[in-house]
């Protein structure tokens, strides 16, 4: 009888160790990871408006062995859309303005979320993400580049933290750029 009870105690502990640990796994997550915008990584990157597409150049400050791609061509990786990298310090997409799932705003700017991955299958904290926009007209090309989250499921980023720097026809943004702003440090007289 005390075997039988010890082995009634010990399948419920596995039952209930079953449903919990069920329960955990199938949680949702989503507010308690969050993965923002990283302002690091980067020395430089530069839109360049054409005529009939967007030219956008990565300058990083590490070997890059993930993918970089434009939101929403991740599993087409349709060419000038999608790039598997491995390895390079410096990395460039060519973007036709009819492809890649460009969207025009209320602004007539033409652009989309650029995403750039260390892994190439998960996003994770300290992947990059840039918002690029090209508006053409008869008079002039404006560029403009700007911070995004590159988690696809975040709420759109406030206009102050996405740094948004604007150019005529091309533009380059720089960690410099991303708001608030560093100070420069003013040259000191030393007394002797």
């Amino acid at each position: 009888m005390h075997m039988t009870m010890n082995i009634g105690i010990l399948s419920l502990f596995v039952i209930f160790f079953t449903i919990v640990s069920g329960e955990i796994w199938e949680k949702d997550m989503s507010n308690e990871v969050y993965i923002e915008a990283s302002h690091e990584g980067f020395s430089k990157v530069t839109l360049d408006c054409g005529e009939t597409g967007m030219k956008v150049v990565f300058h990083l400050d590490d070997d890059h062995d993930g993918v970089i791609y434009v939101r929403g061509n991740f599993a087409e990786k349709k060419k000038n859309c999608f790039l598997d990298t491995t390895g390079g310090k410096v990395h460039q997409l060519d973007i036709p303005y009819d492809g890649c799932g460009l969207k025009t705003d209320e602004e007539g700017f033409v652009g989309h979320t650029i995403v750039l991955q260390q892994d190439d299958w998960l996003i994770f904290p300290g992947d990059l993400a840039f918002n690029v926009q090209c508006k053409i007209t008869d008079q002039s090309r404006i560029a403009r580049i700007g911070l995004a989250d590159p988690d696809p499921s975040a709420k759109e980023m406030a206009k102050h933290r996405k740094s948004t720097m604007e150019g005529e026809i091309s533009v380059e943004f720089t960690p410099d750029d991303i708001r608030p702003r560093k100070k420069k440090k003013k040259a000191t007289k030393q007394e002797l």
